[in-house]
């Protein structure tokens, strides 16, 4: 399994609550690398900021300068990951369904490749931290945008916005075993297509 390269930090990412240094960008970069090391390693039951610090060479006061738990360290991954997967291409001629499931198949890409990180990230994401919440915020606000990219002008933001749901329900639906990740954009582009010719046909 290839392990994805985490991006370096740059400005706007809502990770840590202060504005960082090169040197603490550094820093956070390595934690973060040492992360997602130890997550292949150790999975994520056994994965703990202490032992991430030890990795990443900084102790666990540092860590915790920046990070505020193992849920908050790997939501910053998923945030990592997900801005440096390129912008869907515009497709006019497409369906809207093709082109809206297109956004969004690198994203679920990243969990479908994996399994390690995907459990980690659907552990994390729910955990009721205000971090956290920033980070997942800006995720579906990412999400949001790339959709938006793929519909191109004219689109309907209520279309937008259910996409986003069916796609956020089908990943807890696969997250819990009912399908694979790799079947969630299939499912998604099924319902929208299903959607779009109930729509014409009203």
């Amino acid at each position: 399994m290839s392990v994805p390269s985490i991006p370096r930090s740059v400005e706007g990412t809502p990770n840590t609550r202060q504005t960082l240094s090169k040197r603490q960008a550094a820093t956070v970069d390595a934690l973060l690398e040492a992360g997602l090391d130890a997550l292949h390693e150790v999975g994520w039951d056994g994965l703990s900021l202490r032992d991430v610090a030890i990795r990443a060479g900084v102790t666990h006061t540092t860590a915790y300068n920046y990070f505020t738990s193992k849920e908050h360290l790997v939501a910053e991954i998923n945030w990592r990951l997900l801005t440096a997967i390129p912008d869907p291409e515009p497709k006019p001629g497409a369906p809207l369904a093709d082109r809206l499931t297109e956004a969004l198949r690198g994203a679920s890409e990243l969990f479908a490749a994996d399994h390690d990180l995907a459990d980690a990230i659907l552990a994390s994401m729910v955990a009721r931290d205000p971090d956290i919440k920033r980070i997942r915020d800006a995720i579906g606000g990412e999400l949001l945008r790339r959709l938006e990219v793929a519909a191109g002008a004219g689109h309907d933001p209520q279309v937008i916005w259910a996409t986003l749901m069916l796609y956020s329900g089908a990943m807890v639906q696969a997250g819990m075993g009912y399908f694979t990740f790799e079947e969630v954009v299939g499912h998604v582009g099924t319902l929208l297509a299903l959607w779009d010719a109930t729509t014409e046909n009203s």
